[in-house]
């Protein structure tokens, strides 16, 4: 039994025909990042994808965007740069961030520390929804050199799912 064919694929073609932007590396160990939108295998997030779709979902009342690059690189970071936390309370900031993201001005309006939405829960078909088979992280330093992960689904370039089916041959 290929658990692409019966399980990945039917699951990516039902995402696609829901909108999502599916990524397929098909099967295999993928070699190349760029086709998951990435510069390399480290990163665990669509950066390109982060930063237009929450530029385009913060915008002022007459529609004009005004978060700056620096700010969404400054956004950016600060949902990855926990580190040194344990991996419960890395989860926990990051959740309060998608919740409540805040940057010290909105440069168009003036207005000081003003929300982000970093998902537009309001309006959800204004998120980018992506779905990536074969989601390969390159972890050096640890037990393996990287892990494949069966697909990531990421709303705004942020990863919120990943699934791995294992399979049993007995009933």
């Amino acid at each position: 039994m290929s658990e692409y064919t019966f399980v990945e694929k039917p699951f990516l073609d039902q995402l696609e025909a829901l909108g999502w932007t599916v990524i397929e590396h098909g099967q295999g160990i993928p070699t190349d990042p760029t086709k998951s939108l990435r510069e390399n295998f480290r990163e665990v997030t669509l950066r390109d994808v982060f930063n237009h779709a929450v530029r385009a979902i913060n915008t002022t009342t007459d529609g004009r965007t005004w978060l700056s690059d620096k700010q969404l690189d400054d956004l950016h970071d600060t949902l990855f740069g926990h580190s040194v936390r344990s991996l419960v309370e890395n989860n926990e900031a990051v959740l309060k961030l998608l919740f409540r993201s805040q940057v010290d001005a909105n440069e168009l309006t003036g207005e000081q520390y003003p929300n982000v939405k970093l998902i537009d829960f309001e309006h959800p078909e204004r998120n980018q929804f992506h779905a990536v088979n074969q989601f390969r992280i390159d972890t050096p330093g640890a037990t393996k050199g990287f892990i494949i992960p069966d697909i990531v689904l990421f709303v705004n370039g942020l990863a919120t799912f990943k699934f791995e089916w294992v399979w049993s041959l007995s009933p």
